[in-house]
């Protein structure tokens, strides 16, 4: 698999997001995947600087950079359109340039595109009322585009989930836990430390004057500003400094590699933050690694790493006055606490936040794409294995004393979970297989392949029990009386090697339901077979299944039916070609005509929106 990260900053320059791709094509690299990056071929930080190399590796990692123009906040460079020969998919990072050139000329380069969301552009509250028409018009209409959308944290999870809900996954962000690891000071100090941008919604000049109050409090603390310059605020807080004469409590260094950074922490024992935004809160989470416990502002993303750390404090930095008492009243009861047991456990849980496990579940995501294992149609989730593999399936969970719930679904049973999300969600957590010309052409659409065999129902079944390697004991539900029973009876005659225990109707009533499944419990089949029609049998499993204590219950919708004799099947020709609804539309226009009519051609059309 070959997969092009496409972000705007890279190495050299430095920051959450060039960490957050770095990180992440590492570890794809290590996992087999042939991962690059392409980049704009400047530092955005450094206005006077010459343009970088074109083409270049960074570490083991393959780098290529392009020309661009415009403001940073939104560069343009359609010359990414001259790159993207090769790559299976195009793993876009951020909402910008990128993310909606990319997606509004996916009808001339035809690529998977994936999009990480990285807090969206809302950092800070400049032009913030024309960033939300933006967001929902611009950004909305490219996300359209997109195969996959990845939300960095929970709050943009949130945020996306109105414009792209079907597409959004919850992948938060990895963090390297090994760059600075253990490096904090081991004994308790006064000393804090920044790391990151100086950009405006960072609030360093918020901090600057916490500091300011806290040097009231004790003339030893001190306050280690590190990072680059990002919107021209280093002269400004350099100036804040001078003025209220910190000289000698806040520094600022620029431009220092992870090696020098990692000295510095040796006689920190706080990493602090009072930004007013942040997807993540990454460095936090580093800083943590190190040993050093979070002491930050009240935005979610920070609240929720310190209450499930368990470990740091929370203060709001735009009252400085009250936020330095706060802090000092911290600090003077950790110097009185076991500050190692805190130093450990502020480590032990970055740890939960390593990037193996998060490149994993990228990766996972990938494969969602090509759809091997699995294919996600219209919100569906559709096994993919041959009859042979299913019927392996299902004598395993039989044999194993296992539970599973299966489903057989056509394009009937997907406008029906298109429009609940209930029932959706039931087949999600079910075994679902193909059924019919309809979810095969789906297929097609969205994955270049269809289905490799048709799965219906009827013909499932009989293979299951002719092929099945147990005796197994079967139990009918649903259906006529009539029908029911004749069907078990066929069955009997067809399949004579299992136990077919008996059969009850499906038109009990609802205070008939405890009945029902005391007699089926105390029956204790190994397969149940429920013929109540979508939704309503699928329904009736998921609520009813480990109730009756069946192993294996499947939603048969039509089947006794035909096993009965009742209503007759297509040639074999017809059901070879995928198309047996066109001959039940012939048997029965009245009844069948709206389901296969208006049901199949609705159907195709959210199949086509669907296929990207």
């Amino acid at each position: 698999m070959r997969v092009l990260h496409v972000v705007r900053q890279f190495y050299p320059s430095i920051g959450g997001l060039e960490n957050f791709v770095q990180c992440l094509v590492l570890e794809q690299l290590q996992a087999g995947v042939q991962a690059e990056v392409l980049t704009l071929d400047s530092v955005f930080s450094q206005k006077s600087a010459a343009c970088l190399a074109r083409s270049e590796h960074v570490g083991p990692i393959p780098v290529q950079r392009i020309s661009w123009r415009g403001s940073y906040k939104y560069p343009l460079a359609p010359a990414v359109l001259g790159h993207l020969k090769g790559y299976d998919i195009i793993h876009v990072h951020g909402v910008d340039f990128f993310a909606d050139f990319l997606a509004l000329t996916r009808c001339f380069h035809g690529h998977r595109l994936v999009l990480s969301t990285h807090g969206g552009f809302f950092h800070t509250s400049f032009a913030s009322t024309a960033k939300k028409i933006f967001f929902n018009t611009v950004t909305r209409l490219s996300l359209q585009y997109y195969s996959q959308v990845y939300a960095c944290s929970e709050g943009d999870y949130q945020l996306f989930a109105p414009l792209c809900k079907t597409k959004l996954r919850l992948i938060e962000n990895g963090v390297d836990v090994k760059k600075f690891a253990d490096a904090g000071s081991k004994q308790p100090s006064k000393v804090f430390v920044f790391i990151g941008r100086f950009s405006d919604n960072k609030r360093l000049d918020q901090l600057i004057n916490t500091f300011a109050e806290l040097k009231k409090q004790a003339p030893d603390y001190r306050l280690l500003i590190i990072g680059n310059d990002w919107d021209n605020n280093q002269a400004g807080l350099s100036e804040q400094i001078h003025r209220l004469d910190l000289g000698s409590t806040v520094s600022i260094d620029t431009g220092l590699d992870n090696a020098a950074i990692r000295n510095r922490l040796s006689e920190v024992s706080f990493i602090v933050s009072a930004s007013e935004y942040e997807g993540f809160g990454m460095t936090l989470v580093e800083g943590m690694s190190a040993g050093l416990l979070p002491v930050a502002g009240r935005i979610p993303s920070f609240e929720r790493i310190v209450t499930q750390s368990g470990v740091g404090l929370l203060v709001d930095f735009q009252d400085p006055s009250s936020a330095a008492m706060t802090i000092h009243a911290y600090v003077e009861e950790i110097g009185r606490a076991d500050f190692s047991a805190l130093r450990e456990q502020a480590m032990a849980a970055a740890e939960h936040y390593g990037w193996s496990g998060t490149a994993s579940k990228f990766l996972a995501a990938y494969y969602e794409l090509f759809g091997e294992k699995w294919r996600l149609l219209q919100g569906i989730k559709f096994d993919t294995r041959t009859v042979a593999e299913v019927i392996d399936v299902f004598d395993d969970t039989v044999e194993q004393g296992q539970f599973l719930q299966v489903a057989i679904a056509n394009a009937h049973t997907v406008n029906l979970a298109r429009k609940d999300a209930v029932y959706r969600k039931i087949l999600n957590k079910a075994l679902v297989l193909n059924d019919g010309i309809g979810v095969n052409i789906a297929s097609l659409w969205k994955y270049g392949k269809g289905f490799c065999e048709n799965l219906n129902g009827t013909d499932l079944m009989a293979h299951y029990f002719a092929e099945s390697r147990l005796k197994l004991r079967i139990f009918l539900l649903g259906a006529h009386a009539d029908i029911v029973k004749a069907c078990i009876e066929r069955c009997r005659e067809r399949f004579p090697q299992h136990e077919w225990l008996g059969f009850i109707d499906g038109y009990f009533k609802s205070t008939q339901i405890h009945a029902v499944c005391e007699r089926i419990r105390n029956l204790q089949p190994d397969v149940l077979l429920v013929a109540m029609g979508n939704p309503l049998q699928e329904f009736f499993i998921h609520q009813y299944g480990t109730t009756m204590r069946a192993n294996l219950c499947i939603g048969v919708g039509g089947l006794f039916d035909f096993m009965s004799g009742k209503i007759k099947r297509a040639p074999l020709w017809i059901r070879r070609l995928r198309c047996e609804w066109v001959f039940r539309l012939a048997l029965e226009p009245r009844r069948m005509w709206r389901r296969y009519l208006i049901g199949n051609i609705t159907f195709l059309i959210a199949a086509w929106r669907d296929r990207i």
